[in-house]
């Protein structure tokens, strides 16, 4: 009979972990930066290849597990983020919080130069764009290639086999190597 109730009191506890909901479950938030997918579920290293869901895109996220977060997009399937290459790095409550901003990141763009705004919209980089800029066109660089935004070098992923390097001198690209 003890070993019952244990068991039954560890399944209660068990089912009780497993539907735990997230703070940012539910919560409409905006796109940090230009995000592509292929498939439904992606990860965090960042594929410069696919369907373009723009920054500042007003989305819902659905779900936070422990280690992915799926959202919601008009115009887009569910898509979901796991947190796979840079989970030792970057604590999912920051993966969350810097993909998903709570203020429209297009703002920042109002005294940006045309040109600059519209190779951040399109997803490209070039010479003399700042950190920030280059998070906004390319989202952020995978934290197990590039574990500090301080770095002078971001390695981004084009698709599986070949990646590319966003070279800084101070705060300004200075070269970007493909």
């Amino acid at each position: 009979m003890r070993t019952t109730i244990a068991l039954l009191s560890i399944l209660v506890l068990a089912a009780g972990c497993a539907t735990s909901t997230s703070p940012f479950d539910g919560q409409s938030r905006y796109l940090c930066c230009n995000l592509h997918y292929d498939k439904p579920k992606i990860t965090d290293v960042n594929y410069q290849q696919g369907t373009l869901v723009p920054l500042g895109t007003r989305v819902t996220i659905t779900k936070v597990h422990k280690q992915d977060v799926t959202f919601e997009a008009p115009g887009n399937p569910p898509v979901t983020v796991a947190l796979k290459y840079g989970r030792k790095d970057v604590p999912m409550d920051t993966f969350v919080n810097r993909l998903f901003v709570e203020r429209d990141p297009k703002l920042k763009l109002k005294n940006v130069p045309k040109k600059t705004r519209e190779l951040i919209e399109s997803g490209q980089v070039e010479k003399g764009m700042t950190r920030d800029q280059v998070l906004m066109a390319l989202g952020y660089p995978p934290a197990h290639r590039t574990p500090s935004l301080d770095s002078p070098q971001w390695t981004y992923w084009q698709n599986r086999w070949q990646s590319f390097v966003v070279d800084f001198d101070g705060e300004k690209v200075d070269a970007v190597r493909r």
